[in-house]
């Protein structure tokens, strides 16, 4: 497996779905309106299963992160909200305005790998009042023995629909989109060239008055896993103040 793929993959699951109405792709068609919760002690348990073929959670969860807001501050010019642990996408900093939810990486925790994929500023993490949208964007640059790469990196929003579900004996909206991760560039391989064109995708869903509700990926099954079509993490208990 290429070393730009690989890195794709470590990217998608460090930064977070049966689909119902089908979204627009006109940018500017619609403007969404729910509660996003960010308030000292807050907290979230992520239940990690594996997905059946139909792409549904099976079996007892594997185990358990769990994510708290700890700190309000001002962070990188935004008002900001600080997690004890990363949260899905390997987020330590949310913060919430009238057009997005964003996200920031403890960046100077990451490893060599992490701070030339990831960006230093903030992450548009969804938008309330587009279909489609950048989250990042950065010029990556790796020289690394025989493998070579020079390109750009560039994840973006697209929203999939909305259904509603009941949370604990709450019925609330829900809102899916995905995650589109695309390297483009130029890589070369032990001493071999050619153009990097790779992309992945994972699937994210927020809840309204409780915040992100699952983040999955799709994979394909093998020999030694074959019953195996990918993960979930879906919020389980929950605090809200």
């Amino acid at each position: 497996m290429r070393k730009i793929y690989q890195i794709l993959l470590v990217a998608l699951s460090l930064i977070a779905i049966s689909c119902s109405d089908d979204a627009s792709t006109n940018p500017t068609s619609v403007q969404e309106s729910f509660y996003f919760p960010l308030a000292i002690g807050n907290e979230w348990e992520f239940d990690f299963y594996w997905l059946d073929e139909s792409y549904q959670a099976t079996g007892d969860s594997l185990y358990t992160d769990k994510s708290k807001i700890i700190n309000k501050l001002d962070y990188r010019g935004k008002e900001a909200f600080q997690l004890d642990e990363d949260m899905l996408f390997n987020i330590s900093y949310l913060s919430v305005d009238n057009d997005a939810i964003f996200g920031h990486v403890e960046y100077n925790d990451l490893s060599s790998d992490g701070k030339t994929y990831f960006p230093d500023e903030w992450i548009n993490l969804y938008s309330f009042n587009q279909n489609e949208w950048q989250m990042y964007k950065k010029n990556i640059s790796v020289n690394e023995g025989d493998y070579i790469a020079e390109g750009t990196m560039t994840m973006t929003g697209k929203k999939i629909g909305k259904y509603t579900t009941e949370i604990n004996g709450r019925v609330l909206d829900v809102y899916e989109y995905m995650s589109i991760l695309v390297a483009t560039g130029i890589e070369t391989i032990g001493g071999q060239t050619r153009e990097m064109d790779q992309a992945d995708t994972n699937y994210i869903a927020i809840a309204d008055s409780i915040g992100f509700y699952d983040y999955r990926s799709h994979e394909y099954p093998t020999e030694e896993e074959p019953d195996r079509h990918g993960w979930i993490k879906k919020v389980g208990k929950y605090t809200i103040k």
